[in-house]
Formats: structure tokens, C-alpha cells, sequence
């Protein structure tokens, strides 16, 4: 599948709902990462890619599918839309964040941390 940047997506949930899925294909995700990722169950990917279902505005998972969208336009645009190049920066291993992005976003719930790495260059290290 080829990648397009995603445009206007946030003002709607339909609109966003259909974003997180396009993404999912685009960036050859699971549905059960991108679950993880937004905090809904497995079945809830399903429901979303049949429109049955769609992502609730002010919620938790609402703001993080926006952040999603946000950080799959920048790392498109990091990449001059190249697919493989995009596929692969996330799978690879980061010493930013110690982990590939992919597994810090679906294991440890760094999904903020992956946009403002790829914004910055470099992370908000934990308190404590």
C-alpha cells in the first residue's frame, strides 16, 4: 500500500476513526497495537474499520488518535512520504527511548514521548 499524508482529520470522529485505520494499513500495524496505542480493545479495531464503531470526542483514546495522526504527518513528512523509510524508523531500535518507537508506544504507553522525538530529537525523561 502507498502512503499519502492524512489532512483535516480531527474534526470529526468519523473522519479520525477512518485516519487511525488508514494508518494502521499504511504503516503495516496490528489492530491489536493500535489498540494498545489508543487504549480500546482488540474488537474495537474491528468495529472501527466497519464503521460500526467510532472514536468518542474528548476521551482519552480521542486525543491520543489525534496525537497518532499528528505524529504519523510528521514522520511522513520526515520521510519525504518514502514508506519503507517510515516502516522502518519505527521498527528500529532508538537510543533516544531505548526500544523501537513502536514497541514504546504499544508496550509503554510512550506515544507522546515518539511525536516529541520525532519533533525534537528528544524525549521528557520520566520524574522520579
Amino acid at each position: 500500500m502507498s502512503v499519502y499524508r492524512i489532512e483535516s482529520v480531527v474534526d470529526s470522529p468519523r473522519r479520525l476513526s477512518q485516519a487511525v485505520i488508514q494508518i494502521t494499513d499504511m504503516l503495516n500495524l496490528y489492530r491489536a497495537e493500535l489498540a494498545r496505542i489508543l487504549g480500546l480493545q482488540c474488537g474495537d479495531i474491528g468495529s472501527l474499520a466497519s464503521g460500526r464503531k467510532l472514536i468518542d470526542p474528548d476521551t482519552r483514546q480521542w486525543r491520543s488518535a489525534q496525537l497518532l495522526v499528528a505524529l504519523y504527518n510528521r514522520l511522513y513528512d520526515r520521510f519525504d512520504g518514502d514508506g519503507p523509510s517510515m516502516c522502518h524508523w519505527l521498527r528500529a531500535d532508538n537510543p533516544g527511548i531505548g526500544v523501537t518507537p513502536l514497541l514504546a508506544m504499544v508496550d509503554h504507553g510512550q506515544l507522546e514521548n515518539v511525536e516529541r522525538l520525532l519533533v525534537t530529537g528528544h524525549i521528557r525523561q520520566p520524574k522520579g
